[in-house]
């Protein structure tokens, strides 16, 4: 469990620093480089990853259930 909320206190760490990344790189035309672009897409993919890992051991127990009513 404690695996868990280390998971979850990381997940908000990264979106935290994602949601401002863009508000600190754009230019003046409001818009993200390239370059800058990249990497928030891999920051919101770290966040999304993270959720799927926390979701992954109430997906098996779920599973587990199921499979056990029969």
């Amino acid at each position: 469990m404690s695996r868990i909320l280390e998971l979850r206190g990381k997940r908000a760490k990264a979106w935290e620093a994602a949601k401002v990344f863009p508000d600190t790189k754009r230019g003046n035309d409001e818009l993200l480089s390239a370059e800058d672009t990249v990497t928030y897409e891999k920051m919101e993919k770290d966040v999304v990853d993270l959720g799927k890992e926390i979701e992954r051991p109430d997906r098996q127990t779920a599973i587990d259930a199921e499979l056990n009513r029969f």
